[in-house]
């Protein structure tokens, strides 16, 4: 097993010397780069038999969500990256993560968390009205109210309740059992099943996905080795950290370090978001 393991390790290791040195020079570049070697050494075969029962089903569900996302959604993300006004990016960019804050806050009230739903809801309240509509981010800067990320698979994981297997969704790629269960009550409260005309509300969604995807293309370049595995443990490691169970060599990725959603830009300080979670698209990882 030791064997394997150091296989396994070398696999990751060695792509990740052979990243653009821009790519690590950076204080969350380095982050990144302790924080993939973490991964490197944690994979063992007994565990992944144990949280990854059903691989034989999960990669070929990958390699067809990354088809997808290779074939449809990055080109179509790259496009209104490079196309479209920053201001623009990031206004849409704040819009969605404001409706985001409906969820955050209902997972708040389950967990009786008061203090943080009171937060949530101050933001929902703020960037609705002053930040017209929520395409201006203003609680965090203006009045010191910090975006948080939760859902209701994390609310479980508050409870007790074990992730279970690990499971890559067609389309809406990794999660668990848990998460799986939890993304379908989120999805309940998600304010855009809201909007009775079919047209607009799948406009909306495909603004939503194109617009987290686009944040997140600059992570591509960092995914190294075997890229089942580097997405499987990425997700699994940030969903512990998440719940409370790890402290993840005492690094944040979340966007609540800044309060707001990502800054999009060419260089990898501003277009890097390491919020995996949230989106149907393989590569821009779900809950």
């Amino acid at each position: 097993m030791s064997n394997c393991t150091s296989r396994i390790s070398y696999r990751w290791i060695a792509p990740l010397l052979e990243l653009p040195v821009r790519y690590v020079l950076s204080p969350r570049g380095t982050a990144l780069a302790i924080f993939f070697l973490y991964l490197s050494l944690s994979v063992s075969t007994v565990a992944a038999a144990e949280i990854d029962p059903l691989e034989e089903f999960n990669r070929p569900t990958h390699a067809f969500n990354q088809f997808v996302d290779r074939l449809f959604v990055k080109p179509i993300a790259t496009t209104y990256r490079n196309l479209t006004p920053r201001f623009v990016k990031r206004g849409v960019s704040n819009f969605f993560s404001n409706l985001d804050d409906v969820q955050v806050a209902a997972n708040d009230i389950l967990r009786l968390d008061l203090p943080a739903a009171a937060t949530t809801f101050g933001r929902l309240a703020v960037n609705s009205t002053v930040g017209v509509g929520g395409l201006v981010e203003v609680a965090s800067p203006v009045f010191g109210l910090r975006k948080t990320q939760q859902d209701f698979g994390l609310t479980l994981a508050h409870y007790g309740v074990s992730s279970g297997p690990y499971v890559v969704l067609p389309l809406l790629g990794p999660s668990t059992v848990r998460d799986a269960f939890g993304l379908g009550i989120d999805t309940l409260i998600d304010p855009l099943n809201s909007v009775d005309d079919i047209a607009t509300r799948n406009g909306l969604r495909i603004a939503q996905v194109t617009s987290y995807r686009a944040s997140v293309l600059t992570f591509d370049d960092l995914v190294i080795g075997d890229n089942y595995l580097f997405y499987r443990e990425a997700y699994l490691q940030r969903r512990e950290a998440a719940s409370g169970a790890s402290a993840l060599l005492g690094f944040s990725f979340g966007m609540e370090d800044e309060g707001a959603t990502p800054v999009y830009d060419d260089g990898f300080e501003d277009g890097f978001s390491s919020d995996f979670g949230g989106l149907a698209i393989e590569g821009v990882e779900s809950h």
